[in-house]
Parts: structure tokens; sequence; C-alpha cells
């Protein structure tokens, strides 16, 4: 019998995990790589969303304030905590669905990179880079995962990619439209319009700042990449 939780209902999540949340399957177990305070496995182990929650860090103060929140919504049946770099200590058959959010999509990569059991069809990742997302996309392609879905959000003053990737083993081109803006291209929601809104102001700064110090074939070479994100029907 689940006991009496007096604090069954946590804060909601921010909207940057909360899309990180709607990805990830109802009765699945979950690993939440930097994990922090462990909102995010808390908030679905108060839901009734999981079977189980590894909620992972490599630093021993987030782990304790993950454990504090564990305790305080009575969820620790359901999650534990583990000092980790990436998945390296994380059994296999607790991490079905893996939640790697708020690090840098080189960072992620690394991690998918040498975690040799997520090369299977059956589990699947849910990736929300902070920085570097084009490295990630490129890397996903060329590894042979396929990203299924990918949206934006807006979460304080800022415009944040959420990407579902499954494994299938095939590799794929990965052109510069997709490296910089990935699904998003496909997607006229007013999110994923900021989203590649930010990502072209931040091409033109860069490509006005490259011509301002005389590099101009580096101009062009990003120019070429804003003309072919800007393919805006009428």
């Amino acid at each position: 019998m689940e006991r009496d939780n007096p604090h069954r209902f946590p804060a909601p999540l921010d909207n940057r995990l909360r899309l990180c949340a709607s990805f990830v399957r109802d009765g699945t177990r979950l690993a939440d790589v930097g994990t922090d305070h462990a909102y995010l496995p808390v908030n679905l182990a108060c839901r009734g969303k999981i079977l189980s929650a590894v909620a992972c860090d490599v630093r021993k103060g987030p782990l304790e304030n993950a454990r504090a929140n564990i305790l305080r919504f009575n969820v620790e049946d359901k999650v534990k905590t583990l000092l980790s770099d990436g998945l390296d200590e994380v059994d296999p058959d607790d991490a079905l669905d893996i939640v790697m959010a708020g690090m840098g999509g080189e960072l992620i990569a690394d991690i998918i990179g040498r975690t040799q059991w997520l090369y299977d069809e059956s589990r699947r990742l849910i990736l929300q880079p902070m920085t570097r997302a084009g490295t990630l996309r490129s890397f996903l392609c060329g590894s042979g995962f396929r990203i299924v879905r990918e949206k934006a959000c807006l979460s304080g003053r800022k415009c944040y990619s959420v990407m579902l990737c499954v494994y299938d083993g095939k590799k794929r081109e990965c052109d510069h439209r997709f490296e910089y803006i990935g699904m998003l291209g496909e997607d006229d929601s007013p999110e994923a319009r900021a989203y590649i809104d930010m990502i072209m102001s931040k091409l033109k700064r860069k490509i006005n700042g490259l011509r301002q110090s005389g590099k101009e074939n580096e101009a062009a070479y990003y120019q070429d990449i804003y003309n072919s994100i800007d393919r805006r029907e009428d």
C-alpha cells in the first residue's frame, strides 16, 4: 500500500523540464543524468508516470539536494540517487528512458559515445542541450540515432530544443540546415520560430563580425548556412 504523502504534488516543472517529461514513456524505468535537484524524476514519480528512476550526478552536492527532494515527497521507494559520471555507474536495466538535460551538446555526445548499451533500439534518449545543439545533432546522425521528434520551448528569456531519439543503426547525412535547426524547420509553432530566429540572429552576428575582421571566405561560408535556414514560405 502506498504511504500517505503530505507533499503529493511538487511545484510544477519549468517549461524546459516539462517538455522533457512529455517525451518520457508511461511506466518506464528512467535515468536522469545531471539531475541536480531531481525535480524531473520526483515529479514523474509523484504523478505515477514511471516505474522507477535513477537520479544521477557527477557531484555530491547536487545529489544531496536530490535526496532531500526525494525524501520530502516520499518517493524514495521509486527514485534513488547515484554518483556517476554520465551513465558510467548506471545499471542498463534501470534505464529504458534516459534524460540528459541542462548540459552542453558536446558533453551529451561524449556520454552517448562511451555508453555502448545505449545503442539499442528499445531505449529512448530525451536530450536537451544548453549549447552546441548542432554538434549533438551531427553526432546523432553519424552514429545511427534517429531524431524522432524535436520540439522547442521558451523558459525564462531563453529558447531551448528537446530531442527524442532512438537508435536504429542507420547513419544519416546531416546538412547544415539540419545541423542548426533540426526538425524544428518542419514546425510552425511560435516556439520553433523563436528558436530558429535565435539561431539566425547568432549566425548574422557571426557573419558581421567576420566581415568586419576582413575574413570574407569564412563570412561567405556562414552566409551560405544562413541562407539554407532562411527558407520561409509565403
